[in-house]
């Protein structure tokens, strides 16, 4: 990067890069490859004077030196070609359509399939009405253990 100090301490630099100004786009991607820098400890951009306030630990020669190697082209390619928030599109779940095409496509359940089903919801109400606490959570541990060797 071409820049050129503007103020310096024991712990930060201020610097202002040869640039009119820097974009939102740009200032996101920046802080986020200088704050992978092993030596910078914080970071503060602006984009209006496309300047930088950097907090750093260790040999400042060394910092300036590996700032200087990072060419902003890096920058300004991944600004033009990262794919923006509203090309992506990410669809976890089907849409509605999809759930009403699927369950129109599907035959209707058989009855003895309706039957069994019907049986196992009785037997299951009629545990939960009529036995005490412990035996229908004894009951339901029991069916816990059929279905898990199934």
């Amino acid at each position: 990067m071409q820049f050129q100090i503007c103020h310096e301490n024991d712990s930060s630099l201020r610097l202002r890069l040869e640039r009119f100004r820097i974009s939102e786009e740009e200032e996101t991607i920046l802080s986020r490859m200088l704050a992978c820098h092993p030596q910078i400890t914080g970071l503060q951009i602006y984009p209006a004077t496309s300047g930088i306030r950097i907090f750093y630990k260790g040999d400042k020669k060394k910092l300036l030196e590996s700032l200087e190697a990072i060419p902003y082209k890096n920058v300004t390619y991944l600004v033009e070609n990262l794919p923006k928030k509203e090309d992506i599109r990410v669809q976890l779940l089907p849409s509605c359509k999809e759930i009403v095409q699927e369950l129109g496509k599907s035959k209707k359940m058989k009855p003895s399939l309706k039957r069994k089903i019907g049986a196992k919801v009785t037997l299951e109400a009629l545990a939960d009405m009529f036995l005490p606490a412990p035996a229908s959570l004894a009951f339901h541990v029991y069916q816990l253990l059929l279905l898990s060797r199934s």
